[in-house]
């Protein structure tokens, strides 16, 4: 009688074992987080110093490389953000650090609960948590708390000054791919259900 309590409690409670295998078969979402987080850090560093050696001469918000010029331009920029997109929230820091480490438990949460099976959404929360770990990284270890934002885009205006994409960098790119490709896995599994 003892063995079939002993079996009835270990089949409703997880032990830690089961709780260690949330894991396993999740190698898709791993697979490009260090990628990822390297070629965004390495981007970074890249940029900023060839920026700096070319431009030491005027201030870091001011130095622009052109890449393609106009009607459709691309340049390289040295610019930090303290805040988000269109630099939203900059006084608001220590907070947006706050909040990127609450998506980052999130994200793993997610990650843990995502089926086997479910290799591209695993792929995309990986993809996403390497852009979030870049920013991070930034807003730890940067003497400003600052993201480094370095690829600007901007296309003509007809109202006057051309129209300017806030810059951004590959984690920023990570995070957009990686957050519209999983709300239209998402959007297709609902649709599927139902």
């Amino acid at each position: 009688m003892n063995s079939q309590v002993d079996s009835t409690v270990d089949s409703t409670q997880p032990n830690a074992v089961e709780k260690a295998r949330l894991f396993v078969g999740k190698a898709w979402f791993w697979v490009p987080i260090a990628p990822f987080v390297i070629l965004d850090l390495w981007s970074k560093a890249a940029v900023f110093a060839f920026l700096q050696e070319r431009y030491s001469h005027l201030p870091a918000g001011a130095r622009e490389y052109p890449i393609v010029e106009s009607p459709f331009g691309f340049s390289f920029v040295a610019w930090r953000n303290r805040g988000t997109i269109w630099g939203l929230g900059k006084d608001f820091n220590f907070g947006l650090i706050i909040l990127r480490f609450a998506t980052m438990a999130l994200l793993l949460w997610f990650a843990a609960k995502t089926p086997r099976r479910s290799k591209l959404q695993q792929l995309v929360l990986g993809l996403i948590m390497a852009g979030a770990i870049g920013n991070l990284y930034d807003n730890l270890f940067e003497h400003d708390r600052a993201v480094r934002d370095f690829l600007k885009f901007f296309w003509p205006n007809p109202g006057g000054e051309d129209a300017i994409f806030p810059a951004f960098n590959v984690a920023d790119s990570c995070i957009c791919v990686g957050a519209i490709t999983l709300a239209i896995l998402l959007w297709r599994e609902d649709a599927r259900e139902s």
